[in-house]
C-alpha cells in the first residue's frame, strides 16, 4: 500500500523505458481494454490457502522493539499479538490477548484482562508479566528502538536506565531513513531517553496484578490508549526478564500470534498458521510467504504473471500509477504520513501568527501535489487525514488552509509588512532530496508572487540537516512524520514536540553551552516566545489556530491485490491483517457482460 515514490525530471526518461519494457511483454491491450482485461495480469487460482506477498522487500528484523516500517512491522503483526489489535477497516481497537479493559482516574489508569487460552508457540501461557518485561525492555533499549517514544506517557518510562546497548545495523538504519526522507525526516524520533527528575527511577508504571490482569499507569490521560497498544512496539516477546536486551532473531523464535515463523531464507520468509493460537479456527491462511523482489519492475512482472497475490510498498512511479489506475485490482489510499514546514518561533517575525497564516494560505497545495509531485500525494489542508478523525468532530471546512491570496496580503500588512516591504529573506532548510528541492522552489515562487517575499533555500545532507535543526539554524524547516496511531492527541503532540536541545534554547535562540542572556529589555518578549514553544497543543483545531507549522501534503499508499483475495483491507495506517485474509479457491474471472459459466 505504501510506500509512495516520487519522480524527478531526469528520472522520467528512465521510467518510460522501463514501462515500455513491461508493456512489450504484456498481452496486447493489457493496459487499454478494461472491459476484457479488468485485472492486471493473470489470476492463478490455487487449491490451498497460501498467500504470496511482495511487501517492498524481505523482513530484516523479527523483534517488535526494532520493527520500524514494513515489511518488518507487517511480519511482527503476523507472528506476535498484543493486548489489542486494529479492526483492519475501521482501525478501532478490538480484543486480542486482552478480552476486555477499563480505565479509571480520567484515563490515567488502564486495566487489561488477559484471556486464559493465550499461548506462546511453545505452549506456555502468555501472562501479564510477559508484557511488563517486554515493555520495560523496549524502554531500556532506548534510541535503538524506533518507536520507544510511544511508551513515553507511561509513568517512569523516561526514568528506566538505558544499560547495555545491543548492536544495530547502522547502514540499514541509514538506508531506511534516506529511503523515507520524503515522508519522515526522523529528527522527531529515536532520541535518547533521559531520566525525568520528577519520577521515581525504581517505579515503572506497568504492573502484573496477576497472571491475567495487567495495569498501566499513565502520566497524562489517554482515552484512546487501547488503540495505541495495538502498535507493534507494544507486542510481547518471550524473554526471561526485562534485562535481556539482545535482539530477537529467527533462530528458535517463540511467538504468540496467528502465524509462526517456519523458514527464513535469502529470497523469502515463510510463515505457517500457529497451532497454539487461541483463535486459530478463524484463521484461513495456512501459509504466508514474503517474497523478495529487486525493484518495482520485478514486482510488477511477478504480479502480472500470477506468481504473487499482492504487491505493496513498491516504488511505483507516477507514470506507472496512471497506467495501473484503471485496473480493478489496483488500490490507492491516503496514507497517514505528513510532510510539513515547521516554523522557528524564536525568530522574528515568525513569532507572529499573522505572518505564519499568511505564508500558509499563500501556498497552492492542489497545484503542488498535482504538478511537482505528479499527482502521487494528497494536498494537506489540515494536519490529520479525515480517516484519523475517529469519534471527534471533523475539522470544519472554514478551518481548512485553502489558498487565499487577498487574506494573506492583508495579514502580512497587519503584521507590519505591506506588500512584503521590510520582510526578511526566509531561511528555508531542507534535507538533500531532489523532490524536496523542487517542492521548496515551487513554494518559494508562490511566496514571491503572492507576498513579494524572498526565500533562501538551504539544502544539507542528512547529518548536517539534523544538526541545523538541533541548534535552530533555520526560519522554516521541512519536516515529515509517519503517524503510528489514530489517536489525535498522540499525533498532534508528536508533530509539535520541540526540535532543539531544550525548550529554553528554542525560546531564546541560544545553543547548548551559550550563556543565559534572557534578562534585559527583551526578556518579556523572550518569555512570551518560551511560553508559546512550551505550551502543549492538545487538538488539531488548536494546531490550526496557532499554525506553528504548515501542512503540505499526505502520502498515498498503493497496492495490487488479486481479486480472489479477500480480507486484505486498506486503511490510513497501512496495516493489513493477515488474520482476516482468505483465498477464494473457486474463483473464476467474470465473463464480458457479467455472464459466468
Amino acid at each position: 500500500m505504501k510506500r509512495f515514490a516520487y519522480i524527478g525530471r531526469r528520472a522520467q526518461t528512465i521510467v518510460a523505458g522501463l514501462l515500455l519494457m513491461v508493456l512489450s511483454i504484456a498481452p496486447t491491450g493489457c493496459f487499454v481494454d478494461e472491459s476484457y482485461q479488468p485485472y492486471y495480469g493473470r489470476v492463478v487460482v490455487r487449491g490451498s490457502q497460501d498467500f504470496r506477498w511482495i511487501d517492498g522487500g524481505l523482513p530484516q528484523t523479527f523483534d517488535p522493539a526494532f520493527a520500524a516500517a514494513p515489511p518488518d512491522t507487517d511480519l511482527v503483526r503476523a507472528i506476535f499479538e498484543g493486548l489489542t489489535d486494529y479492526d483492519p477497516r475501521t482501525l478501532a481497537p478490538v480484543p486480542a490477548v486482552a478480552t476486555r479493559w477499563e480505565s479509571s482516574d480520567e484515563g490515567r489508569t488502564w486495566t487489561f484482562h488477559l484471556r486464559e487460552d493465550a499461548r506462546w508457540s511453545n505452549g506456555e501461557s502468555v501472562t501479564a508479566k510477559d508484557f511488563v518485561n517486554s515493555w520495560r525492555r523496549t524502554v531500556k533499549i532506548g534510541d535503538l528502538a524506533p518507536h520507544t517514544n510511544l511508551l513515553d506517557n507511561i509513568q517512569g518510562a523516561r526514568s528506566v536506565p538505558a544499560t547495555e546497548r545491543p548492536a544495530t545495523n547502522s547502514k540499514r538504519a541509514r538506508q531506511n531513513q534516506e529511503s523515507q526522507a520524503a515522508v519522515s525526516s526522523r529528527p522527531d524520533q529515536g532520541t535518547d531517553l533521559k531520566p525525568d527528575s520528577g519520577s521515581d527511577p525504581k517505579r515503572f508504571g506497568v504492573e502484573a496484578v496477576s497472571d491475567r490482569q495487567l495495569r498501566v499507569h499513565l502520566q497524562s490521560p489517554d482515552l484512546n490508549f487501547p488503540a495505541l497498544v495495538a502498535h507493534p512496539v507494544f507486542r510481547p516477546v518471550k524473554i526471561s526478564d526485562e534485562d535481556t536486551l539482545q535482539r530477537i532473531g529467527p533462530l528458535g523464535l517463540v511467538s504468540n500470534g496467528a502465524f509462526m515463523l517456519a523458514r527464513s531464507e535469502t529470497d523469502r520468509v515463510l510463515l505457517e498458521r500457529a497451532g497454539n493460537y487461541w483463535d486459530r479456527n478463524e484463521v484461513s491462511l495456512e501459509r504466508v510467504e514474503f517474497v523478495g523482489a529487486k525493484d518495482s519492475e520485478a514486482a510488477l512482472t511477478a504480479y502480472r504473471a500470477g506468481e504473487v497475490d499482492a504487491v505493496t510498498n513498491s516504488a511505483f512511479e507516477p507514470l506507472a500509477l496512471k497506467l495501473l489506475a484503471p485496473f480493478k485490482d489496483f488500490r490507492r489510499e491516503t496514507y497517514g504520513a505528513l510532510t510539513y514546514y515547521s516554523f522557528n518561533l524564536s525568530h522574528e517575525p515568525f513569532d507572529d501568527v499573522r505572518v505564519r497564516e499568511a505564508l500558509a494560505i499563500a501556498i497552492d497545495r492542489d497545484r503542488l501535489s498535482q504538478d511537482e509531485l505528479g499527482g502521487a500525494t494528497e494536498p494537506a489542508k489540515k494536519f490529520l487525514p479525515d480517516a484519523m478523525s475517529g469519534s471527534k468532530v471533523v475539522v470544519a471546512k472554514s478551518e481548512l488552509l485553502e489558498r487565499d491570496i487577498e487574506r494573506a496580503r492583508t495579514l502580512l500588512a497587519e503584521a507590519g509588512f505591506p506588500d512584503g516591504d521590510g520582510f526578511p529573506t526566509v531561511k528555508l532548510l531542507i534535507n538533500r532530496n531532489e523532490q524536496q528541492r523542487l517542492v521548496a522552489q515551487s513554494i518559494a515562487s508562490m511566496w514571491r508572487s503572492a507576498l513579494n517575499i524572498e526565500t533562501e533555500i538551504t539544502i544539507k545532507p542528512w547529518d548536517e540537516y539534523e544538526a541545523a535543526i538541533l541548534v535552530g539554524d533555520y526560519d522554516i524547516v521541512r519536516r515529515g512524520m509517519v503517524m503510528q496511531t489514530t489517536d489525535e492527541l498522540t499525533n498532534i503532540r508528536a508533530l509539535f514536540q520541540p526540535d532543539t536541545q531544550s525548550a529554553e534554547s528554542v525560546a531564546t535562540g541560544q545553543t547548548a553551552g551559550s550563556a543565559n542572556s534572557s534578562a534585559g529589555p527583551n526578556s518579556e518578549r523572550l518569555a512570551d516566545k518560551k511560553n508559546l514553544t512550551q505550551r502543549l497543543i492538545q487538538s488539531e483545531t488548536e494546531a490550526l489556530n496557532q499554525l506553528r507549522a504548515i501542512p503540505l501534503y499526505f502520502a498515498s499508499s498503493y497496492a495490487l491485490v488479486k481479486p480472489n483475495v479477500s480480507g486484505f483491507d486498506s486503511n490510513v495506517l497501512d496495516v493489513p491483517s493477515l488474520k482476516h485474509v482468505r483465498i477464494d479457491t473457486n474463483w473464476r474471472e467474470p465473463k464480458p457482460g457479467g455472464l459466468n459459466r
